[in-house]
Protein backbone atom coordinates (compact mmCIF):
# COMPACT_ATOMS: atom_id res chain seq x y z
CA UNK A 1 0.00 0.00 0.00
CA UNK A 2 3.13 2.66 0.34
CA UNK A 3 4.27 1.63 -2.59
CA UNK A 4 1.11 2.67 -3.96
CA UNK A 5 0.87 5.94 -2.54
CA UNK A 6 4.83 6.58 -3.17
CA UNK A 7 4.51 5.36 -6.98
CA UNK A 8 1.22 7.77 -7.36
CA UNK A 9 1.85 10.45 -5.07
CA UNK A 10 1.96 13.16 -7.44
CA UNK A 11 -1.06 12.52 -9.10
CA UNK A 12 -2.70 12.08 -5.80
CA UNK A 13 -1.69 15.49 -4.79
CA UNK A 14 -2.31 17.22 -8.65
CA UNK A 15 -5.74 15.36 -7.15
CA UNK A 16 -6.16 17.31 -4.29
CA UNK A 17 -4.97 20.36 -5.57
CA UNK A 18 -7.76 20.48 -8.46
CA UNK A 19 -10.41 19.68 -5.74
CA UNK A 20 -9.11 22.46 -3.76
CA UNK A 21 -9.14 24.71 -6.23
CA UNK A 22 -12.71 23.71 -7.25
CA UNK A 23 -14.23 24.63 -3.75
CA UNK A 24 -12.58 28.28 -3.49
CA UNK A 25 -13.85 29.10 -6.88
CA UNK A 26 -17.23 27.72 -6.12
CA UNK A 27 -17.13 29.81 -2.62
CA UNK A 28 -15.81 33.00 -4.74
CA UNK A 29 -18.74 32.94 -7.52
CA UNK A 30 -21.06 32.75 -4.73
CA UNK A 31 -20.18 35.40 -2.40
CA UNK A 32 -19.74 37.39 -5.99
CA UNK A 33 -23.26 36.55 -7.44
CA UNK A 34 -24.71 37.50 -3.80
CA UNK A 35 -22.31 40.86 -3.45
CA UNK A 36 -23.60 41.63 -7.05
CA UNK A 37 -27.33 41.33 -6.34
CA UNK A 38 -27.29 42.69 -2.89
CA UNK A 39 -26.04 45.96 -3.67
CA UNK A 40 -27.52 46.57 -7.43
CA UNK A 41 -30.85 48.26 -7.88
CA UNK A 42 -33.14 46.01 -10.03
CA UNK A 43 -35.60 46.77 -12.34
CA UNK A 44 -37.26 45.10 -15.08
CA UNK A 45 -38.97 42.36 -17.13
CA UNK A 46 -38.06 38.85 -16.88
CA UNK A 47 -36.89 38.09 -20.05
CA UNK A 48 -35.54 34.41 -19.11
CA UNK A 49 -35.59 32.27 -15.88
CA UNK A 50 -33.34 29.23 -15.98
CA UNK A 51 -31.93 26.67 -12.94
CA UNK A 52 -28.81 26.39 -12.16
CA UNK A 53 -26.35 24.43 -9.53
CA UNK A 54 -28.29 21.26 -10.01
CA UNK A 55 -31.52 23.51 -9.13
CA UNK A 56 -30.30 25.04 -6.37
CA UNK A 57 -30.03 28.45 -7.84
CA UNK A 58 -31.77 30.71 -10.03
CA UNK A 59 -30.62 32.78 -12.82
CA UNK A 60 -32.73 35.70 -14.20
CA UNK A 61 -32.32 37.08 -17.42
CA UNK A 62 -34.06 40.85 -17.25
CA UNK A 63 -35.01 42.75 -20.98
CA UNK A 64 -31.24 45.31 -20.79
CA UNK A 65 -29.80 41.88 -20.81
CA UNK A 66 -28.80 41.63 -17.19
CA UNK A 67 -27.98 38.10 -15.49
CA UNK A 68 -28.71 37.31 -12.07
CA UNK A 69 -27.72 34.47 -10.24
CA UNK A 70 -29.37 33.87 -6.75
CA UNK A 71 -30.19 31.46 -4.03
CA UNK A 72 -34.12 31.83 -2.90
CA UNK A 73 -34.53 31.52 0.43
CA UNK A 74 -38.23 32.26 1.95
CA UNK A 75 -41.06 33.78 0.47
CA UNK A 76 -42.73 36.37 2.56
CA UNK A 77 -47.01 35.41 3.31
CA UNK A 78 -46.16 32.01 2.40
CA UNK A 79 -46.31 32.10 -1.25
CA UNK A 80 -44.86 29.43 -3.70
CA UNK A 81 -41.02 29.30 -5.11
CA UNK A 82 -40.06 31.38 -7.28
CA UNK A 83 -39.35 28.97 -10.22
CA UNK A 84 -42.95 27.98 -9.90
CA UNK A 85 -44.55 31.35 -9.97
CA UNK A 86 -41.82 33.86 -12.01
CA UNK A 87 -42.42 33.58 -15.53
CA UNK A 88 -41.28 35.24 -18.90
CA UNK A 89 -43.15 38.98 -18.92
CA UNK A 90 -43.28 39.22 -15.43
CA UNK A 91 -41.37 42.31 -13.63
CA UNK A 92 -38.99 42.05 -11.19
CA UNK A 93 -37.40 44.83 -8.43
CA UNK A 94 -35.10 45.48 -5.61
CA UNK A 95 -33.73 48.45 -4.24
CA UNK A 96 -29.88 48.60 -4.17
CA UNK A 97 -28.55 47.10 -0.36
CA UNK A 98 -31.80 44.96 0.56
CA UNK A 99 -32.00 40.92 -0.01
CA UNK A 100 -35.41 41.01 -0.99
CA UNK A 101 -36.65 41.16 -4.43
CA UNK A 102 -40.13 41.82 -5.59
CA UNK A 103 -42.15 40.06 -8.30
CA UNK A 104 -44.96 41.62 -9.71
CA UNK A 105 -46.88 39.19 -11.39
CA UNK A 106 -49.73 40.71 -13.29
CA UNK A 107 -51.30 42.95 -10.05
CA UNK A 108 -50.05 40.52 -7.48
CA UNK A 109 -46.90 41.80 -5.69
CA UNK A 110 -44.56 38.44 -4.26
CA UNK A 111 -41.59 39.03 -2.22
CA UNK A 112 -38.77 36.82 -2.17
CA UNK A 113 -35.16 37.00 -0.19
CA UNK A 114 -32.28 35.29 -1.29
CA UNK A 115 -29.53 34.28 0.94
CA UNK A 116 -25.46 34.24 0.70
CA UNK A 117 -24.24 30.44 0.11
CA UNK A 118 -20.63 29.57 1.40
CA UNK A 119 -20.42 26.15 -0.63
Amino acid sequence: MAAFFKKYCWVLSFGGLLWLGGAHYALTANQDAYETLFRTAVAGKIHAVEITNKGFAVRVTLTDSHRYRFFPAKQAGGASGFMATAAVGDSLRKPPLSNTLVLVKKNRVVRYTFKKVLY
